[in-house]
Formats: structure tokens, sequence, C-alpha cells
């Protein structure tokens, strides 16, 4: 027999049955009054037996009553004139009318008194008992009862055998019964009677809504609320429960991880799974693709759903699935058996309402089917930020002053001469000699001095092509370089920003000086705060990467995003692509779209923006075409994604294998080796993806089983840690101590 009674029905007006032998039996009673003259463990008497039997059969579920029970182990007198009794009271709402059974609850003999009356709710102010009464009686919307019983023993062992332990724990109930009726809280109207019986304390709760449109108890809310009540009172004793299912929860581990195991094995020997199984998902996969609307179970149409449905079947047939569903079955039992004797009929694994998510998982999981080749993502070229933003000449020479840029006696000046000018086509043109370079240091050596000289110097210096190339020149003219930047920058004006830049460069990459990035950092600041583009941008992407300065990214990401509102094509391109993916920043594809759209005249932002409409929330698979194949010449991860794309199939987008192979042959030609390997063995790759497709519908539902219980099992640990919690508070209290207090004398 189960450790608790819990039943719930509708609150009739009325009765049609014939009531009076039952009521004269309750009023008059056999040993009502001699009760002294009867041995109470004689046999039940004809009249008893007569009246149990009529009993039952008006009234059948009354065989769940532990008096039951009692009488069935020993039908003496004592034992009937119990079960008679808690039957009649079990039943009152049926063998009267509504406002009478709120009147025999108030005051019916063991009724425990809250002020004048039995009966209370969740308020502490006296109830008005004939208003209540005529209150639920005039009430035209559906009303429900339900008993909540305990032997005695057990009510003693948990401490329901007061009146305060029944009302919080209705009060505490009261939510759970609400959801379980389907009526909103804030309608809820509720009133509960506590009855001190000898043989099985127990109380009456009455619940309808203000709302007479309101409430609809079906048997799955039922036994909501009675798993409620069980959870709640037997909270430590299921904890005990949920640990001897240890062995049950390893087996169903164990017998999952098996499961995963035989499945990577067949695929890693290339072996096929269920013929009709693979057919049913490269169905599926093409009807999803070809689906308009919502791609949710309840949305789709009726043939879809049956290939989900015929999917499903096929999984649970699995073996391993059906012992896995088994041990769930069998620990769900166990906890059932709290709280009823029945056993319970589980409907197979597909029908079991329980499991309904899984229906919905196997749409998801073959709308991501798609092969997982290894991508590395196509990123534009960091930009050359050697050299500043160019400078017009006039702004150069007009800037220094004349006594410095007209000086000979060793001062270091500014200069954007004709000489230099000639000097720095030749150092940098794509077809000169070691006879150019011998000319361009010549005339820049007649122009030492001019710091740009100096620093062209050391650059043509560092350069294996100059066939000059000498590492101690190149630092010698560097450093003069630097000290001659540093010598005019605190004189310019409108170049400033130009040479802060430039000494914060030569700190960075360690030109003419050891590497120093925090003095690097203090020109680029300088020179980004003057407004320099390049500054800003170079100090943005070091921030966002940390690679050479220490991360920051609530520095570097307003850096970048000033870089872009002000047309910086690199910095919209980087910035677009951060929010893209969402890894240095939340993913946010509306300002991904508008920082990418503001740089598309690249193949690398054009493939960034195709990406970008393959994302769910922004998914447009005609744009995403589109900026592939705007790219596919020149970036080969576009023409590998268009090739991915028309071999698998997408949504609004059919299959076409000969576009695909076009595609991949692109990719390949632009140096992909993944494409070259895909076009090698394209079968092999369309049959591993099938396979790793149901590899993870597999994966997936054992996850759902084991999930499921994992989640009730979690639940019942946290009821557990909230009753503790709950005694902790009122032993506290009783002994009149702090919570510092209690936890020092008692840990």
């Amino acid at each position: 027999m189960p450790k608790i009674i819990v039943t719930s029905r509708y609150l009739k007006c009325g009765s049609k049955k014939n009531l009076k032998n039952y009521v004269k039996y309750v009023a008059t009673r056999e040993g009502a009054v001699a009760m002294k003259n009867i041995d109470e463990n004689a046999p039940a008497t004809k009249n008893q037996q007569e009246l149990i039997s009529s009993l039952l059969n008006d009234f059948p579920d009354s065989k769940e009553l532990f008096e039951y029970e009692d009488y069935m182990k020993k039908p003496n007198f004592k034992n009937g004139s119990t079960l008679i009794s808690e039957i009649i009271d079990r039943n009152m709402d049926r063998l009267t009318n509504r406002e009478n059974y709120v009147g025999y609850l108030a005051n019916r003999p063991g009724s425990v008194k809250f002020g004048s009356h039995g009966l209370f709710n969740e308020k502490d102010e006296p109830i008005n008992l004939e208003k209540v009464a005529k209150e639920v009686a005039d009430h035209d919307g559906n009303v429900y009862t339900h008993v909540v019983s305990l032997r005695r023993d057990d009510a003693q062992k948990m401490g329901y055998d007061n009146l305060t332990a029944w009302r919080e724990l209705v009060k505490r109930q009261i939510p759970n019964i609400a959801k379980s009726s389907k009526i909103n809280m804030a309608n809820l109207k509720w009133y509960a009677a506590f009855h001190d019986k000898k043989t099985n304390p127990h109380v009456h709760i009455i619940v309808y809504s203000k709302d007479e449109r309101e409430g609809f108890l079906t048997n799955h809310g039922i036994e909501k609320i009675r798993s409620g009540f069980a959870n709640d009172i037997y909270a430590d004793e299921l904890h005990h429960l949920y640990e001897h299912q240890t062995d049950l929860r390893n087996l169903l581990k164990k017998e999952s991880e098996q499961l995963m195991k035989s499945l990577a094995e067949s695929i890693s020997k290339n072996n096929n799974f269920n013929p009709e199984l693979i057919n049913l998902v490269s169905k599926l996969h093409t009807q999803l693709s070809e689906s308009k609307g919502k791609k949710v179970y309840g949305y789709l149409k009726s043939d879809v759903k049956k290939t989900v449905d015929d999917i499903f079947i096929r999984l649970a047939d699995n073996e391993s699935v059906k012992k896995m569903y088994d041990f769930w079955c069998e620990m769900e039992q166990q906890k059932h058996d709290v709280y009823s004797f029945a056993k319970v009929q589980f409907p197979n694994l597909v029908d079991n309402k329980e499991f309904r998510s899984v229906k919905n998982m196997i749409v998801q999981t073959v709308l991501q089917m798609d092969f997982q080749a290894p991508e590395i993502e196509a990123e534009m070229p960091e930009p050359n930020m050697d050299n500043p933003l160019p400078i017009d000449e006039e702004v150069i020479n007009e800037t220094v002053d004349n006594s410095v840029k007209n000086s000979t006696q060793n001062k270091l000046y500014i200069k954007w001469s004709n000489l230099y000018k000639e000097a720095h086509k030749l150092i940098f043109s794509k077809e000169s000699t070691l006879d150019d370079y011998k000319k361009a240091e010549k005339i820049l050596l007649s122009e030492s001095n001019n710091v740009l000289a100096l620093y062209a110097l050391g650059k043509m210096y560092s350069m294996e092509e100059s066939g000059l190339k000498s590492d101690e020149k190149s630092f010698e003219f560097y450093k003069k370089a630097l000290q001659g930047f540093i010598q005019i920058e605190p004189k310019a004006k409108k170049i400033k920003p130009y040479l802060q830049y430039q000494i914060g460069m030569m700190y960075f990459k360690g030109l003419g000086t050891p590497v120093n990035n925090q003095k690097a950092t203090k020109y680029f600041e300088k020179s980004a705060e003057l407004g320099n583009q390049y500054a800003k941008r170079l100090l943005a992407f070091e921030y966002i990467s940390g690679k050479n300065f220490e991360q920051n990214i609530d520095k570097g990401i307003p850096l970048l995003t000033e870089c872009a509102d002000g047309g910086d094509d690199f910095a919209c391109y980087k910035l677009g692509n951060l929010y893209l993916k969402g890894e240095i920043v939340n993913q946010d594809l509306d300002k991904a779209e508008k920082y990418l759209l503001s740089a598309e005249d690249n193949e690398f932002t054009q493939y960034a923006l195709g990406k970008l409409y393959l994302q769910k929330e922004k998914y447009d698979i005609k744009k995403a075409i589109f900026y592939f194949e705007k790219s596919a010449d020149k970036n080969m991860w576009s023409s590998y994604q268009l090739g991915k794309l028309y071999f698998f199939g997408a949504e609004d987008l059919k299959k076409d294998k000969e576009k695909a192979i076009q595609y991949m042959n692109l990719s390949a030609e632009q140096g992909s080796e993944y494409a070259q390997n895909f076009i090698d063995n394209t079968e092999q790759f369309e049959n591993e993806m099938l396979a790793n497709t149901i590899f993870s519908l597999f994966v997936n539902l054992s996850r759902c089983i084991e999930d499921d219980y994992h989640h009730k099992f979690q639940s019942g640990r946290k009821m557990i840690d909230s009753k503790l919690q709950r005694v902790i508070q009122e032993k506290k209290q009783s002994l009149g101590i702090k919570n510092e207090q209690y936890f020092e004398q008692t840990y």
C-alpha cells in the first residue's frame, strides 16, 4: 500500500444515491452507545459486511484506503466500523449538497478548530462559515475537492499530527494545485479543514476559481497533485529512494555509453545503419529544406510529421534504447509507489507524453545535418600600418619652424623635398635594381639632417632586396630618425599626430630602439586623441587581440567603433566580424550586418556577409548565395561554402550536385585541400553525413531519457534542501538564536 492517499474530484451538488442506510449508520452505528458490550476484535457483523459491500459497489475507489487494507487483513468489528466511517467521510461530497458539505468539514467530530470552527485558508483572520458555505453553493463554475490522508504512525513520524503542520503543507502545495487545475493563482479560492482522526489524520481541501470559466482537472493534473504532496511530506524518504536508485541510474548510464560505443564502432568500420532509417533521415532532410514556415513539429505538414514519427519509432526500437526506457519506467514506478498502490501502465516510448520533445529534437538534428569538415575562417589581411595616413607635403613643409627647417648646423628637420621624393620612389619600386638602391642611398645621405631621409635609410638597410642590407646600419639610422621625431614632435602643430604615431610605431616594432610597448601605447594614445585614424585602429586591434598590449575589450571596442563609424573599411570589417562571431562581444547580427555592409567591396567582407545570412535570425539564402557568388572567384572559402550548400541543400535551396561539384572544383583550384578531399570522396562524405546524423539522433535520444530522470532527481534534491532549511529555521526560532550562532554551535 502507498504511504499517502490523495483523492481528487468534482464537488457535486447533491446525489441520486439512496443515502438512507448510510446516513443512518453514521448516526447510530453499532456500538456507538454500548461499545463496551461489544468485543472490538469480534468478526464484523452481518450488517457491517452488507453495508461495506454496498459502499464498495457505490464507491469502488475506496479500495485504495488504508482502512480497506486493515479490514482485509483483519475483518473484525473495529476495522469494519472504521472502514464504513472513512468511506462515508471520504464521499460526503457525493452524499450531500455543497453548502452542507462545507459545514460538515468545518464541524465534523474530529475537526480541529481554527477559531470557532475547523475551516481555514491562507489568511489568519476568522472565516465566516455561513458566508463561505453559501459562496461555494452558489458558485456556477467547477469546484474541486481533495483529501490528503496519512496513517497515524506516519503522521506522527513526519510531524503531521497537528493543525499547523497540515495548514503549512496545504499552503505550500496550493500553487501546484492551481497549476494542475489550470487556475490562475490570482483567481484561486480555497478552504481546508484538518480532521485529526485516530487512525488516519487527513485534510479536506476545496478549490475553485473566481473566474467561473477557469478550472479543468485531468488525470495528469491529479497525478501532479498527488506527487506534489508525496514529494513534500516524504522528501527525506524520497531522498533515500533516489539514493537506492543509484544502481538503476548507473545501469541506465552504462547502457547509454554502450549504445554510443557500438554506434561509434559501426561508423568507424563504415558499417551501414538500418537502411530504412538512413532513407527516412535523408527523406526528412529533403522535406524540411522544402518546407515553409516554422521548422517545429507542431507546424509541419502531416506527411513530414509522419516521417518524424517513423524515425522516432525506429530509434525507439533499438535494444539499448528499450533497456534505457525500461530502467526509466522502473524508477518512475518506485516513486509512484509512495502515493499509489496501482501499477502504472507506461505507454511505449514513442507515445509517452514525457518525451514529446523528442520529435522536435529529431527535426532540429536533421535540420543541422551537414558535412562537418574543418573550416578556417577567411580573414582579411591585416592592414599595413608601417606608414601613417598620407600627409600633404605642403602641410609637412609649412609646419616646421624655418629656423629648424633650413638649418644646416646639425639641426634635424622634416622636409618633403624633391630629392627625398626621388629616393623614396627608387626604394619602394618593385622594378628597382642594385644601382637604383645605391643612387637612393647617395641621395638620402646628402640629406642626413632630414629625419624622413634618416628613416628611409633605416628602412632600406633592413631590406634583403636592396642588396645593401645591414642590420647595424639599419638600427643606427632608425635610432637617429627616432631621436629626430622625438625632438621635433613638441614643436609640431598639424603634423603632431603623424609624428606621435611614427614614434609609437618605432617603439612598437623596435626600430632603432628596444621594443617598448609602454612607450608605444603612450604615443599611440596621444596620436589617437588628436584624431589619427591609424593610431585609433592599431590601438583598437591590439586592445582586442591582446597580442602585444594587455587585452582591454572595454577600450578596444569603442575605439574600433569610432574608426568604423568614421568610414574605415578595415575597422568596419573587423567590427562586423566580431559581432557576427559573438566570441569577444555578444553576438549582434544587426550590428554585424550594418558594419559589414559598410565595407562590402572586398571578397573577405562578402564572405562574412554570406555567413551572416545563413544565421537563423537573419536567414536569407538568396542573399547568402549572392555574396558567396560575388566573392567565389577570389575567395576559396566562398566557393567551398557554395559547394556545400548546393550538395547538401538548405532551407529554400534545393540540392544541385552539378553546381556543387563546379564550386568545389573552383575552391580546390584556389588551394582548398578540403574541397579537393570532398571531390575525391563525395559518396563517402554523403554517407558519413547521414551516419553522423543518425549517431546524433541516438545520442540526443539517450540524453533525453537520462536528462529527464536527472532533472527529476535534482528537483527532489532541491525540495529536500528547502525542507532541511525550513527545519533549521524552525529550530533556530525555538532556540531564540541567530543564524551565525546556530551554525557555530552545531557545525
